[in-house]
C-alpha cells in the first residue's frame, strides 16, 4: 500500500493515488482545500472499495440502482423527509486520518497542499500507508520501431522529478516462443534484437535504481511485440561484399544515404504513384527506421551524409544508437515537415573545427558574392524573386573537421537539393551557391603553408549524370545556353510544388533552423538587357574545379529505384586528392524489380545507401 502526492507551486490543483487493498484510487483536489474535506472524499472512494470487497453490488448494477433512487428523489424532492437523502446508498463508514511524522495528526483546517507536504503517512482503517510528495516518476516509455531480428530499437523514458538516468531499461524476452516466463536479454535505452529472438514476445521495463525510493508510478513497462524475422537478399550480399571498414587510419569510408522522411512515406503521391507495389505495413516508418539503423551500422562509415532525417528520428532513433561513437548534427530544412541533411563524424577518426548551416534562399538573396547572377537572373525570370526564392527550403550543411591520423584538414559538404523536373535551372543556382560556400570555409582553413583542404561532397541531388548541374560538378562550366537554363521559363510554383512537404509537424529547436530572414531593404535591380549573357541563364565556373565521382571506374546504373524510374541520384564527389579504393556497389536490377521497386520489405528506403572507402593520393 502507497499514497503517491503530486504538487507543484504553480499548479493550482493537487494529484493524489492512493493504492489500498488492490484498488487504485484517485484524487484530483484543490490545493486550498481544506484537509478534512479531502479525507472525507477519500474515506468516501475508500468506503466503496471496502463494499466491493465485501461482496457488493457490480458496477452496472449499482449504476442502475442508483439512477432508479435518483429519479424517485427528485420525484418526492418537495417532501420534507426527502431533505437530506442522496440517490446512492450511504457508504459504509471507513476511518481516515492524516498523520505527520511524530505520529500527530495533521491539524483540521491546513491546507491539502500544506497538510500533504508535513505529511509522512495516511492511515486507513488502521493500516499505515506512507506517503511520497513528487517520487520520481515514469511519464511515458516509448519504443520505436518493430521488433526485428538482428535490427536495433531504441527506447525513450519521459520521467518527472528525476533525471531519466534515474532509471534503468530492462530488455525481456519470452523463454520460448510461447511461454509465460519473461528473461533479461538487454539494457539501456537502445536494444540490438538478437536472431535467437524470432517468435519470442520482447518486453522493455524502466525500473529506478535500487538507491531510489520505488513507487507504482516509479516503474513502466512496454509490450514491444513479437519478434519478427527480416528475409535476407541482396542488402547483406552488396555489403558484405563490400567488405569490413579497414583497421588502417588512413583509410576514410564515407557513406550517404536518403532514408525517405516519414512525411514524405505517407502522402498520397507515395502511397499511389510512386510506391504503389510498397504495402503499407513496410512502408510504415516502425519497419523501416529498424533497417535503417542495421544498415548504417553494417556500412560502419566514418564519415555517414543522411539526407531526409526528421528531427524526431535524429533525436530519438540516431543519437541514441550512434551518439557514443559519433558527433552527429542535424539540419532542418526551412519547411514545416521538420527533416534536412544529417551529418555523423566518427569522433575516433576527426575533430571537428568548424560547422555552418545555409539556407540556399538567403544565400542567394542576401549574399554580395551572387548580386551580379541574382541580377541577371532577377532581369531574365521575372517571377523567380518573389514567386520562387521565397519558397525554396533547401539547406546545405557543411562541417570542417581534421583528420586525425593524417593531420588534414576537409571539408565536408551534405544536401539534398530541391526536387521538380522542370527545376533544372534551379538546382543549376543551388550548386553555384553551395561551392561558393564550401571555397569560403576552404579559404578559411588554410594550412600554414598556404594548401587548401581537401573536399567530401555528398547527397541527394536530384540530378541524373548528363544534367547541367552534375557537368559543373565534374568539368568545372556550365555555359549561359546550356539547355537546363531553358526549364527557367516552364517552371512555375504552383500548389502541387508543396505537396511533397505535406506532413505531420514536429516540435523543434528553433537553434536546428537556420534563419529565413532577408533585408527587405535591399532591392535587387534587374540587368539591363544590353548586359545580358547569351542564352536563358548565366555561365557558372566551379571555384573547386573539376571535382571526381568516386564511382567513376565503378559506374552503377541507379540509386533509386521507384514506379516508373530508375537512374543515378546520389553522389560522392572529392577534389582528387582523394581516391576511392572501394564502392558500395548496387544490386542488380532484377533482384529490386522483384517486389516492384524500393523500398521493399528487403530495403527501408526509395534510395540504395552508396558508400566509398577513400585514401589521400600519395605524392610523386
Amino acid at each position: 500500500m502507497e499514497a503517491t502526492v503530486r504538487l507543484l507551486d504553480n499548479e493550482p490543483n493537487v494529484s493524489v493515488q492512493v493504492l489500498w487493498r488492490g484498488a487504485e484510487l484517485n484524487l484530483l483536489r484543490s490545493r486550498e482545500e481544506p484537509v478534512e474535506r479531502f479525507l472525507q472524499r477519500l474515506a468516501l472512494s475508500c468506503s466503496k472499495q471496502a463494499n466491493r470487497l465485501l461482496g457488493g453490488p457490480d458496477k452496472k448494477k449499482a449504476k442502475k440502482e442508483s439512477n432508479q433512487k435518483q429519479k424517485k428523489t427528485q420525484q418526492a424532492a418537495s417532501a420534507p423527509e426527502a431533505a437530506g437523502t442522496s440517490g446512492a446508498q450511504p457508504a459504509s463508514s471507513v476511518s481516515v486520518a492524516l498523520y505527520e511524522a511524530n505520529e500527530e495528526k495533521v491539524a483540521v483546517g491546513t491546507p491539502v497542499a500544506e497538510a500533504l507536504r508535513r505529511a509522512s503517512h495516511v492511515v486507513i482503517e488502521g493500516e499505515r500507508v506512507p506517503i511520497s510528495v513528487n517520487p520520481p516518476s515514469v511519464q511515458k516509455l516509448e519504443v520505436f520501431g518493430r521488433a526485428l531480428a538482428g535490427c536495433p530499437l531504441s527506447a525513450i523514458l519521459r520521467c518527472e522529478f528525476c533525471d531519466a538516468s534515474t532509471f534503468t531499461l530492462r530488455w525481456l524476452t519470452q523463454v520460448a516462443a510461447g511461454a509465460s516466463g519473461l528473461v533479461q536479454v538487454g539494457h539501456g535505452n537502445v536494444f540490438w534484437v538478437p536472431e535467437a529472438a524470432k517468435g519470442r514476445t520482447l518486453h522493455v521495463e524502466a525500473e529506478p535504481h535500487p538507491s531510489v525510493p520505488s513507487t507504482s508510478r516509479s516503474k513502466g513497462s512496454v509490450r514491444v511485440g513479437v519478434v519478427e524475422e527480416v528475409p535476407r537478399g541482396w542488402p547483406e550480399q552488396r555489403v558484405q561484399a563490400f567488405g569490413k571498414r579497414a583497421a588502417n587510419p588512413s583509410t576514410i569510408r564515407v557513406v550517404s544515404f536518403n532514408i525517405l522522411a516519414v512525411p514524405y512515406a505517407r502522402t498520397q503521391l507515395a502511397t499511389q504513384i510512386m510506391y504503389p507495389y510498397c504495402p503499407s505495413q513496410i512502408l510504415d516508418y516502425a519497419y523501416r527506421q529498424p533497417l535503417l539503423g542495421r544498415e548504417i551500422q553494417r556500412l560502419d562509415g566514418d564519415i555517414v551524409f543522411l539526407q531526409e532525417c526528421t528531427y524526431f528520428t535524429y533525436l530519438k532513433f540516431f543519437q541514441p544508437l550512434f551518439g557514443e561513437r559519433y558527433h552527429l548534427r542535424c539540419s532542418l530544412k526551412a519547411s514545416h515537415v521538420s527533416e534536412g541533411c544529417l551529418v555523423m563524424v566518427r569522433t575516433e577518426s576527426f575533430e571537428v573545427l568548424q560547422e555552418k548551416d545555409c539556407l540556399f534562399r538567403n544565400l542567394l538573396r542576401t549574399s554580395q558574392a551572387f548580386r551580379p547572377q541574382l541580377q541577371e537572373v532577377a532581369a531574365k525570370w521575372p517571377d523567380f524573386l518573389t514567386g520562387i526564392l521565397p519558397r525554396m527550403s533547401t539547406v546545405f550543411q557543411l562541417t570542417v573537421v581534421r583528420h586525425r591520423a593524417s593531420g588534414r584538414i576537409l571539408v565536408l559538404a551534405n544536401t539534398h537539393l530541391f526536387y521538380h523536373p522542370n527545376a533544372r535551372h534551379i538546382r543549376l543556382l543551388q550548386i553555384m551557391c553551395l561551392l561558393h560556400e564550401v571555397q569560403e570555409l576552404r579559404n578559411q582553413h588554410k594550412d600554414a603553408k598556404g594548401e587548401l583542404p581537401h573536399i567530401i561532397f555528398a547527397g541527394d541531388l536530384n540530378c541524373l549524370p548528363e544534367t547541367g548541374a552534375v557537368q559543373l560538378l565534374l568539368t568545372g562550366q556550365v555555359p549561359s545556353d546550356h539547355e537546363d537554363w531553358e526549364t527557367s521559363s516552364q517552371f512555375a510554383w504552383r500548389d502541387e510544388e508543396a505537396s511533397a512537404d505535406t506532413g505531420e509537424a514536429e516540435e523543434i529547436p528553433k537553434s536546428s533552423v537556420p534563419s529565413m530572414e532577408a533585408d527587405e531593404t535591399d532591392v535587387v535591380e534587374p540587368l539591363p538587357r544590353e548586359a545580358w549573357q547569351k542564352g536563358s541563364g548565366i555561365a557558372l565556373q566551379n571555384p573547386l574545379g573539376a571535382l571526381v565521382d568516386v564511382y567513376a571506374n565503378t559506374p552503377q546504373k541507379f540509386t533509386n529505384y521507384v514506379h516508373d524510374f530508375s537512374g543515378i541520384l546520389d553522389y560522392i564527389l572529392t577534389d582528387g586528392q582523394l581516391q576511392a579504393t572501394k564502392c558500395l556497389l548496387a544490386p542488380a536490377e532484377k533482384d529490386v524489380e522483384v517486389h516492384g521497386g524500393l523500398p521493399s520489405v528487403l530495403h527501408p528506403s526509395d534510395h540504395l545507401s552508396i558508400a566509398a572507402d577513400l585514401t589521400f593520393r600519395t605524392s610523386s
